[in-house]
């Protein structure tokens, strides 16, 4: 091999490093003609050629330093430094640092008469001793800690008493003293913590919001959804509808106190005494801190039903505006809340969680198909009522919406007969629902030779392909034909019964239409799951229907945020809250300002994306107050 035959143009290298390459393949050569490979030899020639130019490069930057300055005042330094003590000329001098001739003789006649600004400040130095404040407090930042406070928390009570002193500085006095940090805690153990004082929890009152300048949370991720209450009007439309309000607490307080209770999944009411301490919560209502349990638990009793039906019919007003509801299908079920005490006035209802009939509240909703958000629910049922709560839903839909919906999608114990036909003859509304199984409805579908074959067009279903039979029929109580669809084929030892009144769409359409009548209960068992909702509130059924409203408008605001993020697109509440909500937060509370700062948490880059791309928001029940979020 010949070193001649390398092409040196690959490696960008000045003239040093050229010479030096072909210095060092001409010695490699000579020791190596036999046994160096030429892929191996390449690799070697280029480090050293990269070394080379490294050190070229950082002495290059050394004396550029010197010799074009960038900073103005040290361009001044470095031009009267060559005028008097290299003795070069104003010309010389002018030409090296960029100046007109005129500047560098005005340079050298101000700094001989003392007109310049000096070149050089001296250093300030820090005290050599803690301040006169630090060591007021010092005995008071140990008495905390030995009560398990942890820095945040220090910090926060000393701002309460009046004192600023900041968490390094509160690290250093417990590091001196020889604290050890604090051993891992849950929120109930901070909790604990924080109650060790034996003080009396504050009283709930909109006129001390903000009378602490610096407050925390364990729940910092309650304040992201402050941009989308203000988006959907919630606090207007909680103004506007009428609930009780106090001089104290106002109507709209209250209920962000219920809802900020609803958002991170408390089960009962009453266990808001654990968050007597949380300040943050208090500031997410507007109020120094959340109301005692006793006022909450008493609010429901003042609200009567209509009130929580104007709620929804507003709610539903600003949820179609939005695009939440579309009203081509919508889904319809009862639920059986559960009641475990012994004394009860309350019905027996079928729960199919037990398999039996148990006393328990019989609630209604109802779910937008296509956008899979509930829009309507009713906990004051009783058995007589249920088969015409139909009507009643219909009736509230076209005072919300102007309109009627354009199919119902409900099981066969939803309604009657009879209401199918007011539906259909009376109302124009088109309906799917499931026939209920007579004595000799078997034999009858056995004689059935002619079946249809249909394949669904969604592949994650196991069975896809069903067979069916489709003819008019006469019911009972129902004027004129209705169209009936045999199923068989779902993987079910008996065969699916359809009824509906559209004669015009496909059989296999109405058949994936109310295959997602499971969407609203997935819907029911989130709510159950994270909201509590079968943590029966009370046994008063205007309590329950209240709860149920606001663990409804709860639900919505959860999936709106999930939305807003394409991770957790399709997340469930209980995994919003675990990655978003639940998490350490500080609120600072100026007096036209609030700002959120966030704890380190994994999808804290994700959070500024959004937070960054929000205008600019003033909260109306924090005296109009712009938030702001920031990150550690």
């Amino acid at each position: 091999m010949n070193y001649n035959s390398f092409n040196t143009n690959v490696l960008v290298i000045s003239t040093p490093s050229v010479i030096a390459s072909k210095w060092a393949l001409r010695h490699t050569f000579k020791y190596c003609k036999k046994y160096v490979d030429k892929k191996y030899l390449t690799y070697y020639i280029s480090c050293i050629v990269y070394l080379i130019n490294t050190i070229e490069r950082l002495c290059t930057m050394s004396k550029n330093f010197f010799l074009h300055p960038t900073d103005p005042m040290q361009r001044r330094y470095e031009t009267l430094r060559a005028s008097f003590v290299d003795g070069l000329s104003a010309k010389e001098v002018a030409h090296r640092f960029g100046y007109s001739i005129h500047t560098v003789n005005a340079l050298r006649r101000d700094f001989k008469v003392g007109y310049l600004p000096p070149f050089f400040r001296p250093l300030v130095k820090g005290p050599k001793q803690p301040r006169p404040s630090t060591l007021q407090c010092k005995e008071r930042i140990i008495e905390l800690r030995k009560q398990n406070y942890s820095i945040d928390e220090i910090e926060e009570v000393l701002l309460r008493e009046g004192i600023t002193i900041t968490a390094k500085t509160i690290y250093q006095i417990l590091k001196a003293e020889g604290f050890a940090r604090l051993f891992r805690r849950t929120h109930a153990e901070r909790r604990i913590a924080l109650q060790r004082a034996k003080e009396p929890a504050e009283t709930a009152n909109v006129k001390e919001f903000g009378s602490h300048r610096l407050v925390r949370t364990s729940y910092g991720g309650v304040f992201l959804f402050i941009p989308l209450i203000l988006d959907l009007q919630l606090d207007s439309t909680f103004t506007e509808t009428g609930f009780y309000g106090s001089k104290q607490i106002p109507t709209l307080n209250y209920l962000m106190s219920f809802m900020a209770l609803k958002l991170i999944g408390k089960e009962r009411l009453s266990h808001v005494v654990d968050l007597n301490f949380d300040y943050g919560l208090g500031t997410f209502a507007g109020l120094n801190v959340l109301p005692k349990a006793a006022a909450m638990t008493q609010y429901s009793y003042r609200n009567s039903r209509h009130l929580v039906v104007k709620l929804l019919k507003k709610w539903n007003g600003v949820l179609k505006d939005k695009g939440y509801i579309q009203g081509r299908h919508i889904n319809l079920d009862f639920h059986s809340i559960p009641h475990w005490g012994e004394e009860s006035q309350l019905e027996n209802n079928w729960v199919p969680t037990r398999g039996k009939a148990m006393k328990s509240v019989l609630c209604f909703f109802a779910q937008d198909l296509d956008t899979t958000y509930l829009c309507y629910s009713n906990g004051q049922l009783s058995k007589e009522e249920a088969p015409d709560e139909i009507l009643n839903f219909v009736s509230f839909y076209h005072q919300s919406h102007g309109n009627f919906p354009d199919c119902l999608v409900f099981d066969s114990k939803l309604t009657t007969y009879k209401n199918l036909n007011i539906l259909d003859k009376d109302l124009g509304i088109k309906f799917i629902t499931l026939k209920r199984r007579g004595k000799n409805i078997l034999q009858n579908i056995k004689s059935i030779k002619t079946w249809k074959k249909i394949r669904l067009d969604k592949p994650t279903r196991k069975y896809r392909l069903l067979k069916i039979y489709e003819e008019p029929i006469t019911i009972r109580d129902y004027e004129g034909p209705i169209r009936q669809i045999i199923v068989t084929g779902t993987g079910r030892d008996l065969p699916m019964l359809i009824l509906t009144n559209d004669f015009d769409t496909r059989a296999k359409k109405i058949i994936e239409t109310y295959a997602l009548r499971w969407l609203i209960e997935n819907n029911i068992q989130e709510n159950i799951d994270f909201f509590s909702l079968n943590a029966l509130s009370s046994a008063v059924i205007v309590k329950v229907d209240f709860d149920i409203a606001m663990t409804l408008i709860a639900n919505t605001l959860y999936k709106a945020l999930s939305k807003k993020f394409k991770l957790f697109g399709n997340s469930k509440p209980k995994t919003i809250y675990r990655n978003l909500i639940e998490g350490e937060a500080k609120i600072l509370i100026a007096s036209d300002k609030l700002t959120v700062r966030f704890g380190k948490r994994s999808y804290n880059p994700m959070l500024m994306d959004w937070v960054n791309s929000l205008p600019e928001l003033k909260v109306p029940w924090m005296n109009n107050r712009l938030i702001e979020y920031s990150f550690e």
